[in-house]
């Protein structure tokens, strides 16, 4: 009885590994349906695909120097997007990068805080991710701005919650580690 409930954990684990894994492109969402065009000096603010390697893309002129200062910090991204968009931007830090640079490019966005924030709701769900901006491009659903931050309550509420859990968690570990198996 227990080898298809394992079977189906391990589906489920290699089901969101690859969504994890697999490219934006991939999902075959034309993220420049409602982009402004390039005009002018805008071409100055956008990335722009390396000559030498296709795969990667090379930060505006504007941001060359300081890409990753245009970022919003660690704890923010823990904030707006949760622990997996954090994982990914400390573990893999030139993934993180290129895809926002990518979508910036794809997007014809200049702004790197909508980049990112996309980026975020990416690597948290990228099956919702991407279910929202076919839903978008269809126009069934209103644009959703990746780029605002969370509003007060929702910091609040995070921040109790969390607390809430990581307590929890601790009174069980306190109890484990002190051979008391009434865990709470």
């Amino acid at each position: 009885m227990m080898i298809p409930r394992k079977q189906s954990i391990m589906v489920a684990i290699a089901t969101i590994a690859t969504l994890l894994i697999t490219p934006v492109t991939s999902f075959n969402i034309n993220l420049s349906a409602k982009a402004k065009s390039n005009v002018g000096g805008k071409r100055d603010l956008l990335p722009t695909p390396d000559p030498t390697n296709p795969e990667r893309y090379l930060p505006p002129s504007s941001l060359s120097p300081s890409i990753n200062k245009s970022f919003y910090s660690l704890p923010e991204t823990l904030v707006r997007a949760g622990p997996v968009s954090l994982l990914t931007r400390v573990t893999s830090p030139d993934k993180y990068e290129q895809s926002i640079l990518r979508y910036m490019y794809e997007s014809q966005t200049t702004d790197v805080t909508t980049a990112q924030g996309n980026m975020d709701a990416f690597f948290r769900a990228p099956d919702v991710w991407a279910e929202q901006k076919m839903l978008e491009q269809r126009g069934d659903r209103e644009v959703y701005d990746y780029g605002k931050g969370p509003t007060f309550d929702r910091i609040v509420l995070a921040t109790v919650w969390g607390s809430f859990v990581s307590g929890l968690i601790g009174r069980v570990l306190w109890q484990l580690v002190h051979g008391n198996r009434n865990l709470f």
